[in-house]
């Protein structure tokens, strides 16, 4: 995800108190499971049964309502440092099927990304689009040089025009350039090339109801 921020994301202070509410989320979850573990020691159908089933179907929905909070916030403290948002436009339903298929859940990453990111963008006023997300990571921010890297480099190091950086900064920023491309910003064009790889916008239109 890139934005086009005013001031960055955390000079509020707020970050700190929202991981602690993600941490407390994480302690109920595992409360969850501990409960969960119980309940295969009831007998099914059983008064205890129904009991710890009640308690259990209540904090799975206190995990969802807190999840949910904390999107919102999250969206709106985004909102107030920029008025346009990019992400990466990822398949959500793959991830929950792959080696993170746990932590794509539990943080309902594409529920936010989709749903209460967009929403709260189009309720803010701000921009909101997709990005196609192919070589982001890869594509260097400079002369558009294709740098093919396994997921243990870190930085990124261009063989073709020699720069560095850190390789999340650089993909946030090539996020950024292909959004605002795809709005019309003034940027520079690539020095190999017409434009960026993989520019295809993708707005979220919302309705008031």
């Amino acid at each position: 995800m890139a934005s086009d921020p005013a001031s960055p994301p955390g000079a509020s202070g707020q970050t700190p108190r929202r991981l602690q509410a993600q941490g407390n989320a994480d302690q109920e979850r595992e409360r969850a499971s501990l409960l969960q573990r119980r309940l295969k020691k009831k007998t099914r159908g059983s008064n205890n049964w129904l009991k710890l089933q009640n308690k259990i179907a209540r904090l799975h929905e206190k995990i969802a309502n807190t999840r949910r909070d904390w999107h919102f916030k999250l969206a709106h403290q985004l909102c107030d440092f920029t008025d346009n948002i990019f992400v990466e436009h990822l398949n959500f339903k793959s991830w929950s099927r792959g080696i993170v298929r746990k932590q794509s859940l539990d943080s309902g990453v594409g529920q936010f990304i989709n749903e209460i990111l967009p929403y709260v963008c189009w309720k803010r006023g701000k921009y909101y689009a997709k990005v196609d997300k192919n070589y982001t990571s890869q594509e260097c921010l400079l002369c558009g040089h294709i740098q093919k890297k396994k997921l243990s480099d870190r930085k990124h190091n261009c063989s073709n025009c020699n720069y560095q950086i850190d390789r999340d900064v650089a993909a946030a920023k090539v996020i950024r350039k292909r959004g605002l491309i795809a709005v019309g910003h003034t940027v520079k064009e690539k020095a190999c090339g017409d434009g960026l790889t993989g520019v295809q916008i993708k707005q979220v239109e919302l309705l008031s109801s």
